[in-house]
């Protein structure tokens, strides 16, 4: 049994600060257009050179547990703002640790009134944001995609012809040109949205995808229970070498038996459990089913394990399998492209004549994947180093600018959450509770402003200064108005193209006020002792 040591209070609190700082250091200093890049180094002690929040967040590791600890607790909920809405880690690290470090958490009495206090603070500020932000134009998505992409404009142009050519509702990867230039390519394909089933099934570490090329697909409506029930299909893919992805409800049991394969370097395996319940996860099935050319199994349609044959099994050029998602790359022959606009066509017609709102966004979601397509971004760079700087980089900018596509934008640069400071402010007088409950409230209201402070410090501004530009921004009433750090001036930043997805702004503010109420409300922390 391994020993542990308690910490309690002031023990306790001191390195829970101290952690929760160092990783807002390390990932804040890259926030912005003026933001700097961290080299990292591998386990290997190779370098790599980034800007990307999450990629930093990631290579952090403090020596001490508590600090450790809590700076682990903050690195999870950033991964959930990216999770959630494609991009905003940093700007999590960053609000968390201002309300953190900003509140005298020796003045809580009431935990559930200060909680209460910043989460009604949190919804008023929400409520603003939501009337604040504007549908993504065509001329807006290459300035949402270039701002992600630290201001590169050939990217930004790059990644708003992807979209262009798939839709918002369309696959965008990314991949390493053969060359120093950077092009797109678009192919058929579809996606899942739901990832591997578990960690220990990827085969890219780093980025914590499983990778694979020519593969089988088998699609099923019935939990797989044991290896034993598909052991013809997974004998003739041992025969063949060649991987397999299963679609599928399956066991812990039979997940662990996949794990124990690919662990033994015979052909490999990826469970991805299917998105979707009752009737409509199967119409998806179906569909996914269609399109690769697989047989769809399920013992609700009278059918039995012991008829699975490798006859039923489709096939994917490519499969890329992260966290949140499934990417497969397809090349239907004649029959299937056959198959996949009929029933494009019956699905269309059923889409007039629905009525029912839930209903009609599950036909809009199955016509997306039948018809959006794959667009690869190839990122093409000079050395190693540069092509994983640059692949960062791109990938934060689609997950930015898919965000935007379906939520829409707000004024960039840190200025909007700004602006709901002021707007939570000026409804102090009716908010006035209980010391604990204003407490809450007046830790994220302090802190709305901290991203833009950021943001100017990484532009190498003074605190005078960002007390005289502060002044100029909030001296004004439009909300559209900002600091624009690309040209040093304070105008509309809609007209200037400086754009945040909104739903990036939200999921930063949800995910910062989250974490920061579970810390503030900590008083002991256990961890193991070290040898």
């Amino acid at each position: 049994m391994i020993e542990k040591k308690l910490s309690f209070d002031s023990e306790a609190w001191d390195k829970i600060l101290s952690g929760v700082d160092k990783i807002a250091l390390a990932v804040g200093s890259t926030l912005g257009p003026n933001g700097k890049t961290v080299i990292l180094e591998d386990q290997f002690g190779n370098p790599h050179v980034t800007k990307d929040g999450i990629t930093v967040a990631e290579s952090v590791n403090l020596s001490d547990p508590i600090e450790h600890l809590a700076m682990t607790v903050v690195r999870q909920a950033s991964k959930k703002t990216a999770l959630r809405a494609g991009d905003g880690t940093t700007s999590s690290v960053v609000l968390a640790n201002h309300i953190i470090q900003g509140t005298k958490k020796s003045e809580i009495r009431n935990v559930n009134n200060f909680k209460m206090g910043m989460n009604d603070c949190m919804n008023m500020a929400k409520t603003f944001l939501k009337s604040l932000s504007v549908d993504l134009t065509s001329d807006d998505l290459v300035n949402v995609a270039s701002i992600s992409a630290n201001n590169d404009r050939n990217i930004g142009q790059l990644i708003a012809d992807a979209f262009e050519k798939v839709g918002k509702d369309g696959v965008v990867t990314v991949e390493e040109s053969y060359n120093e230039d950077s092009y797109i390519s678009v192919k058929e394909g579809t996606k899942i949205d739901r990832g591997w089933a578990s960690h220990h099934l990827v085969t890219d570490i780093t980025k914590r995808e499983f990778v694979a090329s020519n593969s089988f697909v088998l699609i099923s409506g019935s939990e797989i229970q044991s290896a034993q029930q598909i052991l013809p299909v997974l004998e003739f893919c041992a025969k063949n070498n060649k991987t397999i992805l299963i679609v599928s409800e399956c066991t812990e049991e039979f997940i662990a038996t996949m794990i124990l394969n690919n662990s033994k370097g015979r052909f490999k395996v990826c469970v991805v459990r299917p998105p979707g319940i009752g009737y409509k996860r199967d119409e998806l099935l179906q569909d996914l089913a269609r399109m690769t050319g697989a047989e769809f199994f399920s013992e609700a349609h009278g059918q039995d394990f012991s008829t699975l044959t490798p006859e039923w099994l489709g096939n994917a050029d490519k499969l890329i399998v992260s966290e949140g998602e499934t990417v497969l790359y397809i090349n239907p022959d004649e029959k299937t492209t056959g198959e996949i606009q009929s029933i494009k066509h019956f699905i269309e017609s059923e889409l007039q004549d629905e009525k029912n709102e839930d209903s009609a966004w599950h036909l809009r979601d199955r016509l997306s994947k039948l018809t959006g397509g794959v667009a690869s971004i190839h990122v093409g760079a000079s050395t190693e180093v540069e092509m994983k700087e640059k692949k960062d980089r791109v990938d934060d900018a689609i997950n930015a600018t898919r965000a935007a596509m379906k939520m829409g934008v707000l004024p960039g640069g840190g200025s909007a959450l700004s602006h709901a400071g002021l707007f939570v402010m000026s409804l102090k007088d009716k908010t006035e509770n209980t010391k604990d409950y204003m407490l809450g409230w007046n830790a994220l209201k302090d802190s709305m402003d901290s991203l833009f402070i950021a943001i100017l410090r990484n532009a190498g501004k003074t605190d005078d200064e960002i007390v005289e530009i502060g002044e100029k921004l909030f001296g004004d009433d439009d909300a559209k108005i900002g600091y624009n750090a690309n040209t040093d001036q304070v105008e509309d930043l809609f007209k200037a193209g400086v754009l945040d997805p909104t739903a990036v702004t939200l999921s930063v503010l949800e995910n910062a006020v989250s974490v920061s109420c579970e810390l503030l409300s900590t008083n002991c922390v256990i961890t193991n002792i070290r040898a």
